[in-house]
């Protein structure tokens, strides 16, 4: 289960538009609810928000947030790569 103190370290991270993302990672673990359709982008809040727990989903969640992190990262170092600051 996604806690307040993390879900808003997540938010300042990944932003609103985070379900997208999410669902593209679950499609290419090709992770499906229990009827074998795709999860949809209210079940991905609804467990962001802590309304649901699914621990498929929460890991999605974490794997976007990682991702996130290490472009941002990449990002910084190219610009001031670019701008000479060290």
């Amino acid at each position: 289960m996604i806690h307040k103190e993390q879900r808003k370290e997540l938010k300042k991270i990944l932003g609103y538009h985070y379900t997208a993302g999410v669902l593209k990672i679950l499609k290419e673990k090709k992770i499906t609810n229990r009827n074998g359709t795709a999860y949809g982008s209210s079940m991905i809040r609804n467990v962001f928000t802590g309304l649901n727990q699914n621990e498929a989903i929460e890991d999605a969640i974490m794997e976007l947030c990682i991702q996130t992190q290490e472009k941002t990262k990449k990002t910084v170092e190219t610009r001031n790569q670019i701008l000479g600051i060290s």
